[in-house]
């Protein structure tokens, strides 16, 4: 059975800068905010929006969804996500026979994600919800690939090499 890695992070971390230069590994890999369009919308609601909070779990059901159909394909599939594992296996739980997982974290130092976020145009709230979120996945996912001080193809080739490995023991949904 192919294998699912998921990697969490915090906004400004660098998921969706890693996501392309792990194009050209020999994996599945998607990113949680490929779906919505570039305003956040997706079925005509503003799924990045906090008043759409009553619909992030079935959102979060989809992708455990997408995974699992993505990995009949019979290679391993990675996703990237701002999700907790528990998030996850909540929503995992209304999937019927949801796919094991692999965890990791990709994270960067706090004064890089002040950095990044504010080139976003971020508020000083939402950055500092941003840095209070990574905090919390610290402490909940051991596995962690940084992106300070290293580039993007160097933390995509860690991460390739990480799923070719094949030895990590996955845990429950």
């Amino acid at each position: 059975m192919s294998k699912l890695h998921v990697i969490t992070g915090a906004p400004g971390a660098g998921k969706t800068t890693l996501l392309r230069h792990l194009r050209a590994y020999p994996f599945g890999t998607v990113d949680f905010d490929e779906l919505p369009e570039a305003d956040g919308h997706l079925l005509g609601i503003d799924i990045t929006s906090p008043s759409a909070s009553s619909v992030w779990p079935d959102y979060n059901r989809l992708w455990v969804k997408i995974a699992a159909m993505m990995l009949r394909a019979g290679r391993p599939v990675l996703v990237l996500c701002p999700l907790s594992p528990d998030e996850w296996a909540s929503a995992a739980a209304g999937v019927a026979d949801p796919p094991l997982a692999a965890w990791a974290r990709l994270d960067c130092a706090d004064e890089d994600r002040r950095a990044r976020l504010a080139a976003r145009g971020w508020e000083t709230d939402e950055v500092q919800d941003a840095i209070e979120d990574a905090e919390e996945l610290r402490g909940m996912v051991d596995r962690e690939f940084t992106t300070t001080g290293r580039g993007p193809a160097e933390v995509a080739a860690a991460v390739a090499e990480w799923i070719s490995c094949g030895a990590e023991r996955h845990s429950a949904a």
